[in-house]
């Protein structure tokens, strides 16, 4: 069995039915080209062995692991991938990208230098020109490979695109010294020279040939610590995309509310719902990560990393408890348990949106699917809460 898998494949694009009964089979060292014209399949292809676009039939394996089936079952394993976008949040820093695409800690300066991109190493990816972008974005889908000893898939589609000819040249001399040291390389390109980088170059609509690519030599990076992949956090610290997101607006119900009503006043039920209603508020907003993520496709690749999306639920916490606080302080009912309910009752309402929203994603058409009409429903957890503590 090969180290990518795609068996019987049958997969529809809108009405257009892109592969029937496909199947591939890259095995440990070997590179496979796709080659043919814009809107043949190659990046449906592409897309399909990274679990990203359902099938009406047939699987995806790598490297022994499901990854997606018709039946919707679905597994992780790690692999490299970089997609046509280049899935990379503008707020992303160039170095942590690398690293965190490689799941560990090693000298990524001198892997960015060879790349020409050693001075951009403290950079946001929103700094970047495009071709100096796009090698981040080759980089992130090469260096799973570049770290293990073990035979790692690697999948890309038109990598080469945005690049100059001296950084095709390195990346088509890259995917030789990767394929030396044992790993499954499939890409979709036009390029004369990735073309002549392959062993195998399949031809749409599925002709086959025989490539004579040089030979390669495989250096290992050395490894260091495992790194957790906590990108949300570190984007909202970087961004404040939570209190802007979510904060401002229980700040905004909290003012609206003050505005109307005499705290002094409220007893009872009532005093408890204006306490715990800014929270809730907070948390209908959703995921503000989930938003970054939105930029340039950046949820697929990270999907293909974790069933979790990028979430910063810790930080949500603490903009809720703040929140509620804040409402408790003005009311001048200061009760411990209703900072607490209203701090784990916003990030669970945040977490449930942002679910249902980062579902949608997988979807042909997300944007025609109006996920919001279900939030109200999430009214009626937060009331319970508000009858349970009003006792």
């Amino acid at each position: 069995m090969g180290i990518i898998e795609l068996s019987k494949v049958t997969v529809r694009r809108g009405r257009s039915q892109v592969l029937d009964g496909w199947s591939v089979s890259i095995d440990s060292g070997e590179v496979v080209c796709l080659s043919g014209e814009n809107g043949c399949g190659k990046s449906t292809v592409i897309e399909t062995a990274a679990g990203l676009v359902s099938m009406e039939k047939g699987s995806s394996e790598i490297s022994g692991q499901l990854i997606r089936d018709s039946e919707g079952r679905r597994g992780r394993t790690k692999f490299g991938l970089c997609l046509q976008d280049d899935c990379i949040m503008g707020d992303e820093l160039v170095g942590e990208r690398i690293l965190d695409a490689a799941g560990c800690d090693f000298d990524v300066s001198s892997l960015l230098k060879t790349w020409g991109l050693e001075h951009r190493i403290h950079d946001r990816v929103a700094m970047l020109s495009g071709g100096q972008r796009r090698r981040v974005a080759i980089l992130s889908g090469l260096v799973p490979a570049m770290v293990s000893s073990e035979p790692v898939a690697i999948l890309l589609d038109e990598p080469d695109s945005g690049l100059d000819e001296d950084s095709v040249e390195k990346l088509a001399q890259t995917i030789r010294d990767l394929a030396a040291g044992g790993h499954a390389i499939i890409v979709a390109s036009h390029n004369s020279k990735i073309v002549e980088s392959a062993d195998r170059v399949i031809e749409f609509p599925f002709t086959e040939t025989k490539g004579d690519p040089v030979k390669g030599k495989f250096s290992l990076l050395e490894r260091g610590v495992e790194r957790k992949a906590n990108i949300g956090h570190r984007l909202n610290l970087r961004t404040l995309s939570g209190l802007a997101n979510n904060g401002i607006a229980g700040l905004l119900t909290l003012g609206a509310m003050l505005a109307m009503l005499n705290p002094e006043q409220l007893e009872g039920r009532t005093l408890t719902a204006f306490i715990l209603a800014p929270a809730l508020t907070a948390g209908l907003c959703g995921n503000s990560i989930h938003r970054l993520t939105l930029e340039n496709r950046a949820y697929a690749w990270w999907n293909t990393i974790s069933a979790i999306p990028p979430n910063a639920l810790f930080h949500s916490l603490i903009t809720c408890g703040a929140i509620t606080v804040l409402a408790s302080t003005v009311t001048g009912d200061f009760d411990v348990k209703l900072i607490a309910a209203g701090a784990v009752l916003g990030a669970c309402t945040e977490a449930i949106v942002g679910l249902l929203s980062h579902a949608t994603l997988r979807l042909s058409r997300p944007n025609a699917v109006m996920v919001r009409l279900l939030t109200p429903i999430l009214i009626l957890p937060w009331a319970l809460v508000v009858d349970t503590l009003s006792v």
